[in-house]
């Protein structure tokens, strides 16, 4: 079945697809392209059509394929048909995207750019505010708020949100639910394989699982995450740091103590963290400890896996139609843990309740750059490529990295009537998102100037991570790319 027999739109948004060309002949914009229907508006296929950009050249700079560089490419050819633009784009690895990005806004080297919107602070001086056409479009008012807030420096929105990102806990509801494994698990550990709420716990359920031989006859293993070295293996760890690190009564910085700007990386929380995340390494699958964001997407979104804990590509792969494990699979947040590090006493606190501290991770943006001599070409097509119409398509498209970043994504409506979904799998889909939006303990990611190096330090220490050491000498060597080891 095609994706686009699968797109949707949003409710508020029903409005006839019939568009009336210039000759008077009604247009519908879905024979031709991946929608359901053409959502009138400022960036509309409809609106964009009657611009005239022959002659324009739009040079932009993205992501590699498929996460975010496919949807570029793909809006970059309509909008090319669309206005007679000529557009150019080069593809980018993660690993070397900010210095790309750095040093081609620098040189004037793009009109359009993509990537971290934790890179604000290093690159607003090379930007251009948003025109005020797209701060009062429909597709900008929609945007759930803190992912505004994340787009603004200063006085000045410079980003154009196309994503919204967050780290969830994904799991195969089947298996976790198949009276079968549940009384082998409750023989074992005397109690059922609940839904885990700890890290600790995850690894238990995630070990019982590791090399099973499921009703396919195929092997499953425990967990899928992000473990190499340059692709995106920081926000990995700082996920799995933040319910020990992150104290809900300690105010003032999660990776540094703001008064003196001491690095917070290696404090016990954090410590704690590694060593979980050196003890999940058993239960990879083959090769599991050197995988990217790409490699996690096909595992766990091709049933491989009976754990993630990741951006939403994963999940969403493993929903698309066609999926062996579609509707097969549940969301929930992050695990949490009992025990937080307090830095203000230098004790460990227990509570009763699990701490949570959801991680808000950084989402792919887009910005138009201050020395482009074609500002309007290039703000019209970033505003058509998040346009409801293309934005309802690309939410389903696991591969993508186009995730929910819009208050009208949230419903567990939409995605049950114009996505197929079934009505459980959805309802946790949309409400791991509202519940994390509502727990006030949460973790953003760095935002000060050149955070992007810091990043690029925590994903040089953590190479031994999915290096073939012996565990015992990761957490030393794992640190040593951080600062002092305590």
């Amino acid at each position: 079945m095609s994706v686009r027999s699968y797109s949707f739109l949003f409710i508020m948004f029903c409005l006839p697809s019939l568009i009336f060309a210039d000759n008077g002949i009604a247009k519908d914009w879905s024979q031709k392209y991946p929608i359901e229907k053409d959502i009138p508006g400022p960036y509309s296929y409809d609106s964009i059509s009657q611009k005239n950009y022959k002659g324009i050249t739009l040079n932009i700079l993205t992501h590699e394929k498929p996460v975010m560089g496919e949807p570029t490419q793909i809006h970059a050819g309509q909008f090319e048909e669309l206005t007679g633009a000529k557009i150019n784009i080069k593809f980018v690895p993660f690993g070397k995207l900010y210095q790309e990005l750095m040093w081609g806004l620098r040189k004037k080297k793009y009109d359009i750019v993509f990537g971290g919107s934790l890179w604000l602070s290093d690159i607003y001086p090379h930007l251009e505010p948003l025109p005020e056409k797209m701060l009062d479009s429909l597709q900008f008012r929609d945007i759930i708020e803190y992912y505004k807030r994340l787009s603004r420096h200063g006085d000045h929105y410079y980003l154009v949100p196309i994503d919204g990102d967050r780290h969830y806990l994904q799991y195969r509801r089947d298996l976790l639910e198949n009276p079968e494994y549940k009384s082998e698990f409750m023989q074992k550990y005397k109690k059922e394989p609940e839904l885990p709420g700890t890290w600790k716990d995850l690894a238990v359920i995630a070990g019982f699982f590791n090399g099973k031989k499921i009703g396919n006859g195929k092997t499953v293993f425990g967990m899928a995450e992000i473990t190499k070295k340059d692709d995106l293996l920081f926000s990995q760890f700082i996920k799995r740091a933040a319910p020990y690190a992150k104290h809900p009564d300690v105010k003032g910085g999660f990776y540094f103590e703001l008064k003196t700007m001491k690095p917070l990386i290696n404090t016990p929380g954090f410590v704690e963290a590694l060593k979980d995340f050196v003890a999940m390494r058993k239960f990879y699958p083959p090769g599991g400890d050197n995988w990217g964001l790409w490699d996690v997407i096909q595992s766990f979104g091709g049933g491989q896996t009976v754990f993630s804990d990741s951006w939403d590509d994963a999940f969403i792969q493993a929903m698309e139609p066609g999926s062996h494990i579609r509707d097969k699979v549940a969301a929930n947040i992050s695990p949490g843990s009992r025990k937080v590090w307090n830095r203000n006493t230098g004790k460990w606190d227990e509570f009763p309740n699990i701490n949570y501290a959801p991680y808000i991770a950084w989402g792919w943006t887009s910005a138009v750059s201050e020395n482009s001599p074609h500002k309007e070409a290039a703000f019209d097509f970033l505003g058509f490529f998040g346009n409801e119409a293309n934005h309802a398509s690309d939410l389903l498209i696991g591969r993508y990295g186009v995730n929910p970043f819009r208050n009208s994504d949230l419903d567990s409506g939409f995605w049950t009537k114009h996505a197929g979904w079934d009505k459980d799998v959805a309802v946790s889909y949309t409400q791991t998102f509202v519940r994390m939006n509502e727990i006030g303990n949460k973790v953003f990611d760095l935002r000060i100037h050149k955070a992007g190096l810091y990043m690029n330090a925590l994903n040089v220490g953590g190479q031994s991570i999915g290096g073939s050491q012996h565990t015992a000498e990761i957490p030393r060597r794992r640190c040593k790319g951080m600062g002092k080891t305590e």
